[in-house]
């Protein structure tokens, strides 16, 4: 009887336990709550102050996890005192159903996860984020695009802005939006598109091309680019043409027949 008493004792206190960590969590979705239908970014500071280190400590790699898009200014390193938001909308009804979930429990075991090894594991993919957005920013903003001859101008030297770790991942994005889409009619860059790539890159839906290794890349082109060449050949230059061989037993068979004759 002991340790049944003693067992449902542990699992109340685990349980009211449990209900203040969710009381936490539910609280920093309230702040994030008030600021609905704006960027997540204007949230940051009422967030950073409303809730304590510890607190923020206990739920944020669970808020993270359930969706709330944190972010980590590459060029930083992460700091639990200030929390850095990715700038996209807040949906309230996402709120309310990340709140429900929490709620009901469904999401204890991402309570108490470490945020400092959880942010800093992707440190890496962040700073290549950075990068791409400097090179939206401050290069193709800036470039123009000749309309009549579909010749793209750049920033003279703007290499140089980069370093050669940050160079070299952003080759392959480079390639892919460095596009006549990405122009008006006079050939200058389209503000709507480079804002919305911005939050693209934020959001991770350029990660692809940023982690592709660029002379992986060079050489799928090349294959494709010969492909192609390959299918406008004409029919005839396509089909090798096939070596006559003879076959040994008949070149025995007809030497034997010769020299009875």
């Amino acid at each position: 009887m002991g340790n049944y008493f003693g067992a449902c004792f542990l699992n109340m206190r685990e349980e009211s336990k449990m209900k203040e960590v969710r009381a936490i969590a539910i609280k920093a979705l309230d702040v994030l709550k008030k600021y609905s239908k704006q960027s997540y970014r204007n949230a940051e500071n009422d967030f950073n102050t409303s809730l304590s280190l510890v607190e923020k400590r206990t739920v944020l790699v669970a808020l993270h996890k359930l969706g709330i898009p944190i972010g980590i200014p590459s060029d930083e390193a992460f700091n639990i005192r200030k929390v850095y938001f990715v700038d996209t909308m807040i949906d309230e009804d996402v709120i309310e159903d990340i709140i429900l979930q929490v709620r009901k429990g469904y999401c204890d075991h991402l309570f108490y996860l470490d945020p400092d090894k959880h942010f800093t594991a992707n440190y890496a993919l962040y700073a290549l984020r950075n990068a791409a957005k400097k090179y939206v920013t401050e290069v193709l903003a800036k470039s123009t695009l000749d309309i009549s001859h579909n010749i793209m101008s750049s920033p003279t030297n703007w290499e140089n802005m980069f370093s050669l770790g940050e160079l070299k991942p952003i080759m392959v994005f480079k390639d892919q939006v460095n596009v006549p889409l990405n122009f008006d009619v006079r050939g200058n860059p389209r503000k709507d598109t480079i804002e919305s790539m911005l939050k693209e890159i934020e959001l991770g839906l350029w990660d692809t091309y940023l982690m592709w290794n660029y002379e992986a890349y060079q050489n799928a082109r090349s294959q494709l680019q010969l492909g192609q060449m390959f299918t406008k050949l004409p029919l005839n230059m396509q089909t090798p043409t096939s070596n006559v061989q003879t076959d040994p037993l008949k070149e025995s068979d007809n030497r034997r027949t010769k020299r009875k004759r």
